[in-house]
């Protein structure tokens, strides 16, 4: 699968991350990435049967990532949100990817500091707009 919008990488030897580390690997292919921890989902929301986004994440080098990942049978956007605040305010849309339907894609990976929230969400055109909770 691809990501939209992504610059692409490959892990080094030492077992880093192609982008670095921290804000710097915001926009990187979760795919690309041997984890030390994770993948795991950590939240999923549906809509009505016809779409799904799970919150995905993951740790590297003691820093954890996280993307959403969202499948749908109609055309849907799929991004995460990042909020500092707990979730009264947010840097959304992050990653935003459009799928067409019949199909299922993942955005980019997100820095995910400690104190930083973050949810998945989904857009199923013409249906409805779900997130999930907020997790830390």
């Amino acid at each position: 699968m691809a990501v939209m919008g992504m610059v692409s990488g490959t892990a080094n030897a030492a077992g880093s991350l192609p982008c670095g580390s921290g804000y710097s690997c915001d926009g990187y292919d979760p795919n690309t990435v041997s984890w030390d921890s994770g993948p795991d989902t950590d939240q999923a929301v549906s809509v009505r049967g016809l779409a799904s986004v799970g919150l995905r994440s993951g740790k590297k080098n003691g820093q954890w990532y996280a993307w959403a990942k969202g499948t749908t049978q109609a055309k849907a956007g799929i991004w995460i949100d990042r909020s500092t605040d707990g979730g009264r305010t947010w840097d959304g849309m992050r990653g935003y990817i459009h799928l067409e339907g019949g199909e299922g894609n993942y955005t980019a990976m997100n820095y995910w500091p400690d104190g930083t929230h973050m949810r998945a969400c989904i857009n199923v055109e013409g249906v409805e707009l779900k997130c999930t909770g907020w997790v830390s």
